[in-house]
């Protein structure tokens, strides 16, 4: 006699009832699995260990990481170094509450939080380096730079580890990075005939315009671009930001060569400059170009759902940065072939950019996975030790190696296929940023996001912030002036404090009080400077509205790219 099958309800309600307990079960499973995996990370009687955070999850992070730990340890038996995998979204407020707590490992990745946030973490809960910046790396012996400071075995020599608020060395980093466009070269030869795509713009955005006519089998048109707010801010900073360099002559107030939102406000409210200066003009038609190569709906997307069109075959192009490397070679893999190049830049006879463009962007050679130690660490110097086996020549090799990223270590040799991302030390900076005070840049937010999906026309975004970025900043501007005038005599208090120190004539105590003093002193002279100039704005503010600031001659304009061009990126760094 046949079987009568079992109604569907009562399956469905067996296992509604059973469910919970498969869950108890699996979440007690997991429980027993992570004690198992906590006890084996425990120290035994003797051993030191050495735990290390990041956010970087990329492919060959982790076990970069993990490669070059084991080799530390064959050298230092006894020492263990563990490492934690935090997620980039959490990891801000994660290294906030380790922090705080008291909890922290001992090595941590500095970063994800606002800048404000990062000068408490550096003077509060982080060591300085200072002490071992002056001193040769000893894993460097047999090298070249077996006798040189480490500071000067850096490519960038550590310029961006030294923090002016704390007047320390306060980080160290293990990589350098750039951004650079991705492209499908097999979807590009499909659809345009190209092998490579143009490297110029004019001809670069007639490539895009043929690869936006194509349609795919199911009659949606192809994307050129990929992406979200996150990518399409790589393409504005390496292309349309470099326009607005020009503006820098008309606001450089202090004469230093340096932009400054400080000066950009200035020049606003003394008359020097607004949103019709033809930099800016050209920098924001550039911006409108860019926003139109990418697929409906990009300003709305999370950084990972950007990258979906580009990963399905649906896009050619995205903009992605070099720790984003190994994930997108893993995606097109045995997919399609994978090509990379920099961005495309004017002619200097281009109608509308020619004039504008000076050169492509100055990327600066910040580094990378900026490493620091925190203050409760039990064992400070053998962390600093390891710090300093991943910044020496080989293993910085090495380590970089594994990762597909760009040694920090002068010496230390690239991958033939990275060297696109060499970063770009001959260039422009930008001279537009509108993030001054707290309410403009709520407010600049606002209407530039407007701006840039087409729900508002230039000249009225421009209208709209100019009449409060001035009447809004000008009060908020005053009281930073003052705020920077009460700092002033914190740091003679400090100096005061250091000349005691340099006349003691304690030899290692006095000569990094004089490295302070000397470093403290100048930056005091340098800002009551700035002050007096920013100050006029509204003591004398004719005489800030009729000054006078520089113009290069051809001249000098040649014989400053002359010298450039017959100097290393790396004696530039020292």
């Amino acid at each position: 006699m046949a079987r009568r099958p079992v109604p569907m309800k009562k399956v469905l309600g067996q296992v509604i009832v059973r469910f919970p307990w498969v869950v108890i079960s699996a979440v007690f499973l997991w429980s027993v699995f992570s004690i198992v995996l906590r006890k084996e990370s425990e120290p035994s009687p003797g051993e030191t260990v050495i735990r290390l955070a990041h956010w970087q999850l990329e492919p060959g992070v982790r076990e970069g990481f993990a490669e070059i730990a084991a080799e530390y340890e064959k050298l230092h038996p006894g020492v263990r170094v563990i490492q934690q995998a935090i997620p980039e979204s959490t990891y801000g407020q994660w290294l906030s509450t380790q922090l705080i707590g008291g909890t922290a490992p001992d090595i941590v990745e500095v970063g994800m939080v606002d800048y404000s946030l990062l000068l408490v973490f550096y003077s509060r809960y982080l060591l300085p380096l200072s002490p071992y910046i002056t001193r040769p790396n000893p894993y460097n012996t047999g090298t070249e730079w077996e006798d040189a400071p480490l500071y000067s075995t850096f490519k960038n020599g550590m310029i961006h580890s030294f923090i002016p608020e704390i007047q320390e060395y306060m980080v160290m980093p293990l990589a350098m990075g750039s951004v650079r466009l991705f492209y499908n070269k097999t979807l590009l030869t499909e659809l345009t005939g190209l092998n490579a795509p143009p490297t110029e713009y004019r001809a670069f955005m007639e490539m895009i315009q043929v690869i936006q006519s194509k349609k795919m089998p199911n009659g949606q048109p192809y994307a050129a671009f990929s992406g979200s707010r996150y990518h399409f801010s790589r393409l504005e900073d390496s292309m349309a930001n470099p326009l607005s360099y020009g503006t820098i002559r008309k606001i450089d107030f202090n004469r230093d060569g340096r932009f400054s939102n400080n000066e950009m406000f200035l020049g606003f409210l003394s008359g020097k400059i607004d949103f019709s200066d033809p930099s800016y003009m050209a920098r924001f038609h550039m911006v409108e170009d860019l926003t139109k190569m990418f697929q409906s709906g990009w300003a709305g997307l999370s950084r990972d759902e950007g990258f979906f069109s580009f990963a399905q075959q649906r896009a050619v192009f995205t903009a992605a940065g070099i720790y984003e490397n190994s994930a997108i070679q893993s995606q097109a893999c045995s997919k399609f072939e994978l090509g990379i190049m920099d961005f495309p830049v004017p002619n200097q006879d281009d109608p509308i950019f020619g004039r504008a463009f000076e050169g492509r962007r100055y990327e600066k050679p910040e580094g990378n996975m900026p490493m620091g130690i925190v203050r409760t660490s039990r064992h400070p110097d053998v962390a600093a030790d390891f710090l300093l086996f991943l910044a020496s020549q080989k293993q910085n090799e090495k380590f970089n190696a594994l990762l597909k990223w760009i040694p920090i270590v002068k010496g230390a040799k690239i991958a033939p296929s990275l060297e696109v991302f060499e970063p770009n030390v001959n260039g422009v900076t930008s001279a537009f940023d509108p993030n001054a005070f707290g309410n403009s840049t709520v407010r600049w937010n606002q209407l530039y996001s407007l701006f840039l999906i087409h729900q508002i026309p230039y000249a009225d975004m421009a209208h709209e912030f100019t009449k409060f970025y001035i009447n809004d900043g000008r009060e908020n501007f005053r009281k930073m002036l003052q705020n920077r005038r009460r700092s002033h005599s914190q740091n003679e208090a400090i100096l005061v404090g250091l000349r005691q120190t340099i006349l003691s004539g304690v030899e290692d105590s006095a000569k990094s009080a004089g490295n302070k003093y000397r470093t403290i002193l100048r930056r005091q002279i340098a800002d009551e400077h700035n002050l007096l100039l920013q100050e006029r704005i509204f003591t004398d503010p004719e005489s800030a509205k009729g000054e006078t600031l520089y113009k290069y001659t051809p001249e000098a304009l040649e014989n400053a790219r002359r010298r450039l061009n017959s100097s290393s990126s790396a004696e530039r760094f020292e």
